[in-house]
Formats: structure tokens, C-alpha cells, sequence
């Protein structure tokens, strides 16, 4: 499969949509795979990812702006002591605040005896642009290669999320079917229909943990 171009310009209208769609595409998978509820969900403005393997983050989503911040437990800079400020430096101020208020809050842990963010990695969208203090590389490694299919094009990560959970094509019907809706109307409900609800499958644990990924969207059912 195609990996990520790092070159290709990156902003905050393609990371909102990819989220949107890696949201989508969990939420639907999850009735098959409820084991995998944890991995990815939405708290209103707040979209959180995690691997189950030791790398978290959060991206806050604010108008056109965002703030992405991630933690990689298994990157050497975790045994470092790094001020979350050296992530932001050049950022503006409602930025910082955006981070502050929102992002880090998720990222919480004991340093030094004091509960506060610790991350190793992080970047920002102030208008149409993506901003970060690391390299591209250095961000991937640290923890941002969990958004990486959320940054390809909306073909190449339905594709990417197609391979990775083993998809069918009804099922990727109704991803781009529900994605469609949201993405033109972000802030009105959606209702699935009956039939679209069958797609998912019949595992009881499965069909509730979907239900509450979809909630957390605002896609309820009928």
C-alpha cells in the first residue's frame, strides 16, 4: 500500500477530514471488533487516537484552527524532561490556549511528582497551514505517525482504512455514505436507517460500542 506523503501540503481542512473519516471508519469496524473501542474516539471539538502499544494523542479542532499533541511512551525523549512549551514556541497565543484548554488535558501525567502534560511531540493549524517545531520525520516518529492515514487524501485513506480492517465493500458504501452527509452538514445529526444498522453486524457487544463511537459524532440511530 502507498505510505504517506510527507511532502505533499498538509493543512487543517485535511486533518478535520480525516478524522471524520478514521472516526467513521472505527466506528463502524468496532461492532466487529469491540476489543478495539478504546483506540479511537471523540469528545465534542476533541478527536483522540491511541495503538495500544504505547503512543496516545489528541487533536483539538477549533474553527480553522487545531493543535495536535501525542506521546510515544516508547520514543527516547519519554525519559526526557521536556516543557510542553518547546513544542509551541512561535505559536500564537489562542493557540497555546487551545492546547492548554483542550489537547494537553487528555495527555496527563505524573512528572516529577506533579500531574501535568507530557508529550514528545506536537504541531498546530493557524489558517491554512500546518506548524511544528520537529521535523516531519521527527513528528512521525514520536507519536504522529498515529494520525498518519487521517492526513492522506480521502481515497488513499479509505483504501488505507479498507486494508487495515479488512473491510467490504458494503461496508465501505456506508462508510463514504455516512462521511458524505457529515462532511457537507458537519453540524447536523444524522439518523442511520435500519438497513444501514443490519450492515454492522449481529454481536450484541460489538453493535453497543458502535453505537457509542457513532454517538460521540452526532450519527444516531434509527
Amino acid at each position: 500500500m502507498e505510505k504517506l506523503n510527507v511532502e505533499k501540503k498538509w493543512n487543517q481542512k485535511r486533518l478535520w477530514n480525516g478524522c471524520i473519516l478514521a472516526g467513521l471508519a472505527h466506528a463502524i469496524m468496532v461492532a466487529q471488533y469491540p476489543l478495539m473501542a478504546n483506540e479511537q474516539s471523540w469528545d465534542n471539538l476533541n478527536y483522540s487516537v491511541q495503538d495500544s502499544s504505547g503512543q496516545r494523542g489528541t487533536v483539538s479542532f477549533a474553527g480553522q484552527k487545531c493543535v495536535a499533541a501525542f506521546r510515544n511512551d516508547n520514543s527516547e525523549r519519554i525519559n526526557e524532561v521536556i516543557d510542553v512549551e518547546r513544542f509551541f514556541i512561535g505559536a500564537p497565543a489562542d493557540i497555546v490556549d487551545l492546547a492548554n484548554e483542550e489537547a494537553l488535558q487528555y495527555l496527563l501525567d505524573e512528572v516529577e511528582g506533579k500531574i501535568k502534560p507530557s508529550i514528545t511531540t506536537a504541531f498546530w493549524a493557524d489558517g491554512e497551514n500546518i506548524h511544528m517545531n520537529d521535523s516531519i520525520e521527527e513528528m512521525l516518529l514520536n507519536g504522529g505517525n498515529l494520525i498518519e492515514y487521517q492526513l492522506m487524501d480521502t481515497e488513499m485513506a479509505i483504501a488505507a482504512w479498507k486494508e487495515a480492517y479488512d473491510m467490504g465493500e458494503e461496508q465501505i458504501q456506508l462508510l463514504r455514505s455516512i462521511y458524505v452527509r457529515k462532511i457537507e452538514k458537519p453540524d447536523n445529526p444524522i439518523v442511520l436507517s435500519q438497513q444501514e444498522i443490519k450492515l454492522l453486524g449481529e454481536d450484541d457487544e460489538g453493535l453497543e460500542e458502535s453505537k457509542i463511537s457513532f454517538e460521540e459524532m452526532g450519527v444516531l440511530w434509527s
